[in-house]
């Protein structure tokens, strides 16, 4: 008797401290993170690229920046997809669903629960009751391995939707890269023209001083020159989106400068390839991967609230003392019966976004195939285009020449020189405008198709960026 006594009261003081050791062993401490006041913008290329050259050591065979010569596409690429704000954001993402399948891969806690009674009135030879239990709800365990199926489904798909991010940032950057070159070679066009425009006006206004020119030729000049500073006004507007955006997608501040190399040759593809891609998109883009991952997460999940309907089953022991100062242990079941609710509703929201998903992936095919057909289309309307004006376009050249020499010598009235060289201009202008619009046309198509020399610009990052599950 003194023996259970003194255990008794053993347990009684050390109930309280092992159940808090518990409870504190596996906390989290909470550590504040407060938000910067500032951008994280670099202001200089040469310091970006320092950053992800070092990123890139690791990885042997990997394409290195050199800004020393200028950027050309592929290095662009790598910067863009390296240092871009928002695929910075969307990694974060990725730890978040990284996170949910590891919080759905542990084991539901025990329960413990303790109870005292302190009887009252005719107390004597009475002492305080006392009950301790342990149980567990066996419903998670049935459960646990669609939920961890579900959630590494999910992982997969913002996984494959981190890539895709990256491939759309990649098609961007360099469609940024063509369309600022492009403009600079529209303006340094439109610029020459302004001198020479100019040029004409000072000499037709010092001949309307003079009388030697008439009126009509002066105002017909500077008609031209206004006309010839409005289009740079446009362009500039234009070019200076263009320069803010490709800095702001590479990650850097909008005064940094960015030289770019040459570019080169426009890419061919053929039909039997364009093809060969269409079979198998749905196998190789990250987009439609993702779709199907997430289709499958939610298959999962379906099986999950099916499996959950079953009646919710725990067990658990029991210890306790009456105030008699009687012992006694127990072994108790708890069954939730499924009348009303058996988890139908839950079972219908899953099916029912299941067939959603279904409709996704099946709507963005039917769209992968509208838009390739679309981009081809254009492809061949934009290529006869720039076949015309590369058969037109020299002949006019010439006859401005010729034209420009008869004007000099009087032979033919300023407005029909002007309107010549005004036509040559701008059918220049349009041919500089359709190599910019066959670029971005062809880039897009690499995206879409996930073309070989799109895919390849992946394998130059490293091992973290070009993981596939």
């Amino acid at each position: 008797m003194l023996g259970q006594t003194y255990r008794g009261v053993l347990w009684h003081r050390l109930f309280p401290v092992l159940t808090t050791v518990t409870l504190l062993g596996g906390c989290a401490s909470y550590q504040a993170k407060p938000l910067l006041e500032q951008d994280l913008l670099i202001n200089d290329l040469d310091i970006l690229t320092t950053q992800v050259n070092k990123s890139l050591d690791a990885e042997k065979g990997s394409h290195k920046i050199n800004p020393s010569d200028g950027l050309d596409l592929t290095e662009v690429a790598i910067l863009a997809v390296l240092a871009n704000p928002d695929l910075k954001a969307k990694r974060a993402q990725l730890e978040v669903a990284g996170a949910q399948a590891f919080s759905a891969g542990l084991l539901p806690d025990p329960q413990l629960s303790t109870s005292i009674d302190h009887p009252t009135g005719n107390t004597a030879g009475l002492v305080n009751a006392r009950g301790l239990g342990l149980g567990y709800d066996i419903t998670p365990l049935i459960t646990r391995q669609a939920r961890i199926n579900a959630e590494q489904g999910a992982h997969t798909k913002v996984q494959l939707e981190l890539l895709w991010q990256e491939w759309q940032v990649i098609q961007q950057a360099r469609s940024l890269a063509v369309r600022l070159q492009l403009e600079n070679l529209r303006l340094s066009l439109l610029q020459k023209m302004r001198s020479l425009y100019q040029n004409r006006y000072q000499h037709s206004e010092k001949g309307l001083m003079e009388g030697n020119v008439t009126l009509d030729v002066n105002g017909t000049d500077l008609t031209a020159l206004i006309d010839s500073l409005s289009q740079i006004t446009q362009l500039e507007q234009q070019h200076n989106q263009t320069r803010h955006d490709l800095n702001h997608i590479l990650g850097l501040k909008s005064g940094a400068v960015i030289t770019l190399t040459k570019l080169p040759a426009e890419p061919v593809f053929d039909q039997a390839t364009i093809e060969t891609q269409l079979r198998k998109l749905p196998e190789i883009r990250p987009d439609l991967l993702a779709l199907k991952a997430g289709y499958q997460a939610q298959e999962e999940r379906v099986r999950a609230a099916i499996l959950a309907q079953f009646p919710s089953f725990s067990i658990g022991i029991s210890r306790a003392r009456d105030t008699g100062n009687i012992y006694t242990s127990g072994f108790n079941i708890g069954l939730n019966l499924p009348l009303f609710n058996g988890n139908r509703g839950a079972i219908t929201i899953e099916r029912a976004t299941r067939r959603q998903l279904f409709e996704e992936y099946q709507a963005r095919l039917a769209q992968t195939q509208t838009d390739v057909d679309r981009l081809l289309e254009l492809q061949n309307i934009i290529e006869q285009q720039r076949v015309n004006l590369q058969a037109y376009l020299p002949r006019l050249k010439a006859l401005v020449e010729r034209a420009r020499r008869a004007y000099r010598q009087g032979d033919i009235d300023a407005l029909t020189f002007l309107n010549m060289e005004s036509t040559w201009v701008s059918k220049r202008l349009e041919q500089i405008s359709l190599q910019q619009t066959q670029w971005e046309n062809r880039i897009a198509l690499q995206t879409l198709l996930a073309l070989p020399d799109i895919k390849s610009s992946p394998t130059d990052l490293p091992a973290f960026q070009k993981e596939q599950p």
